[in-house]
């Protein structure tokens, strides 16, 4: 079986969607530290997902790039959860990250 290709522009897609919460995030009256850290933290894992991404599928590098990127991208589900419409999107983002091969 061949290893699974890296979606990068899913990855960079999810990426954007963080950093479009984070910056809401932050322009709130009400500012959330530990929300804006989690957010930070998640773009943080894509980033590192998308930079181990240069690497071949079935390296070390590759599959901690895969890994990274699933991570975030299930964190970022659950900080979106309650989101009517956030929720939706991230969700049929990350079914995109589960389809490419």
């Amino acid at each position: 079986m061949l290893p699974l290709s890296f979606p990068r522009e899913v990855v960079r897609d999810l990426l954007g969607i963080t950093r479009a919460l984070y910056r809401a995030e932050k322009a709130r009256t009400n500012l959330d530290a530990a929300r804006l850290e989690c957010l930070l933290e998640i773009g943080k894992q894509f980033r590192l997902a998308l930079d181990l991404s240069k690497y071949d599928p079935d390296t070390m590098g590759g599959r901690a790039a895969r890994g990274w990127a699933e991570k975030a991208t299930q964190a970022l589900g659950e900080f979106v959860a309650d989101s009517e419409l956030m929720a939706p999107a991230v969700a049929a983002t990350a079914e995109r990250l589960r389809r490419v091969r």
